[in-house]
């Protein structure tokens, strides 16, 4: 995928401006920034979810699905887990061929087959945001962006869903954007990192590159909020 001169522009506020990114096929690329930076804005742009001006190539958009912050928002409390699941399946599956795929795709986020008839109300933090992959994967896009997904859970299970993420790149080959403010985390799961600040990109490079030897004085400061990095 191919992102260029990017703009969202809310008023007279640019909170993407000109941004031009790839995301080569089967690579991960890490969108880092503070809060505000736009890295958000930029992710619900390029899934088509805001409007915005400037050309995305190389995908079919309606091919582009994302995981969000908070999974218990994100999925229908009224819906039982399978059933959520099913929404990403073609609507001419055959119920058996459903259910079978449902419990799929719940092995492939390491949830029990069990699970698809359980609410999200009766699952942890962790295993509502796995479900919530398990949807996205159900459709089987060509692009997965994860928007500070790990963010909204407890410390101890954040590891396990970046371990996930990492198993599911290996084995399914995903393109992804991966979003967070902690580039410890970047470092984790992407090959590449672009850092924003203010709607726009003031570094982009390998993550050996931009963690190793930043160019940027605002990227040197997002390392320093994570001393472990520097000596790593």
């Amino acid at each position: 995928m191919k992102i260029r001169e990017l703009t969202v522009r809310y008023g007279k506020f640019n909170a993407v401006d000109h941004v031009s990114l790839n995301v080569p096929p089967g690579s991960a690329v890490g969108l880092v920034g503070e809060s505000g930076s736009g890295k958000s804005t930029l992710a619900r742009a390029v899934a088509g979810l805001v409007p915005s001006r400037g050309t995305i190539t190389g995908i079919d958009r309606s091919k582009v699905q994302m995981v969000f912050q908070d999974p218990y928002s994100s999925l229908n409390p009224r819906m039982s887990v399978g059933l959520s699941i099913a929404e990403g399946l073609g609507p001419r599956m055959r119920r058996t061929a459903r259910r079978t795929e449902v419990e799929r795709l719940l092995d492939l986020v390491a949830l029990p087959a069990a699970a698809a008839d359980k609410y999200p109300r009766e699952l942890s933090g962790g295993q509502r945001q796995r479900v919530a992959v398990a949807r996205a994967l159900a459709a089987q896009p060509d692009l997965l962006i994860a928007d500070e997904i790990t963010s909204a859970l407890d410390v101890s299970v954040q590891g396990a869903v970046l371990n996930l993420i990492r198993e599911l790149r290996t084995e399914l080959g995903l393109s992804m954007l991966f979003i967070s403010h902690n580039l410890a985390v970047v470092r984790y799961v992407t090959d590449t990192v672009a850092v924003m600040r203010a709607g726009r990109l003031v570094e982009a490079g390998t993550v050996d590159e931009v963690i190793g030897a930043p160019q940027h004085p605002y990227t040197r400061s997002l390392l320093d909020a994570v001393p472990r990095l520097i000596h790593s």
